[in-house]
């Protein structure tokens, strides 16, 4: 059977907010390296790309997270039945595609940027240490 309209609204929420998580962390770590590298003083004054990357990073979840509810894969119980997720489990050419690029862009890439940013930084103090 399918799964309900609570399950689904679950199981966005869920994937929403561990994505928003990742998202805004590789945002953190870049901005934080592009700051400490620059030479220039940081402007604190301005609030225009701090809003910039909140939206941007929203906007990227929501991007990976809306096309279960639209039909590319789709959000229903896991485990033991007690909560809603990605439909982790069907092994059909539509779901496999959105767990694989899933993995890709809401996993390998923020983990890539987040190791690279902080790699180039720890590199920056080494030079100036």
């Amino acid at each position: 059977t399918a799964p309900g309209a609570a399950c689904a609204w679950h199981g966005f929420a869920t994937a929403l907010c561990g994505i928003i998580s990742l998202i805004s962390l590789a945002v953190l770590s870049y901005e934080r390296c592009c700051t400490m590298t620059r030479t220039a003083e940081p402007d604190t004054t301005n609030y225009r790309k701090a809003w910039a990357a909140i939206i941007l990073s929203w906007t990227y979840s929501l991007l990976w997270t809306v096309p279960p509810l639209l039909g590319w894969s789709s959000y229903g119980p896991e485990g033991a039945g007690i909560t809603c997720s990605v439909n982790w489990h069907s092994r059909d050419a539509n779901n496999t595609s959105y767990i694989i690029c899933l993995f890709i862009f809401c996993l390998v890439i923020p983990f890539a940027i987040i190791v690279y940013s902080y790699g180039k930084l720890l590199c920056a103090v080494r030079q100036v240490s």
